[in-house]
């Protein structure tokens, strides 16, 4: 069962309270992996949104072998950042595969289905995540617009 303490924590959850807390802790469960074990795979349905308990996750790309490459890693995820925002956006599929990155990783997943349920029983809780996720998105896109035009400016600087 996903703790209370742990989950008032998590940066989306922050401002609700403990009857909302007690009702998000029922859409969730804790689960264990080990160092290189896969979580989820790029191009599966995303069911679920996760946060990490313990230890570090990475996401990246999968190498055409179907193996994970050191040079295909996206980011890394640690406590208690929340991660599998796609669970919401259409085509509903992960874009990227998840590993544990430390000797073993625990995290918390919550049911899709359950989530939304209960986002219509209580408009609140479903706001309150809606906002953080697309605060995350926005924040995703900026880092990409960044790092895009720093790119474009190094090959126009190249080629000139």
């Amino acid at each position: 069962m996903v703790n209370l303490d742990f989950l008032e924590k998590v940066e989306v959850f922050k401002d609700f309270n403990d009857n909302q807390l007690a009702a998000l802790q029922d859409c969730g469960s804790v689960m264990e992996f080990q160092r290189g074990e896969r979580l989820f795979a790029e191009g599966e349905e995303s069911k679920y949104l996760w946060i990490v308990q313990e230890g570090q996750v990475g996401l990246r790309f999968d190498s055409q072998e179907g193996r994970a490459g050191e040079k295909d890693k996206v980011s890394f995820i640690s406590e208690p950042q929340t991660f599998g925002w796609s669970c919401f956006v259409p085509p509903y599929t992960y874009r990227l595969s998840g590993y544990c990155e430390s000797r073993q990783c625990k995290v918390v997943v919550m049911e899709k289905k359950k989530l939304i349920k209960l986002f219509e029983e209580d408009p609140e809780i479903g706001y309150g995540v809606m906002f953080y996720l697309v605060c995350i998105v926005g924040n995703h896109f900026h880092r990409f617009q960044d790092e895009l035009a720093k790119q474009m400016g190094h090959d126009i600087m190249s080629n000139w």
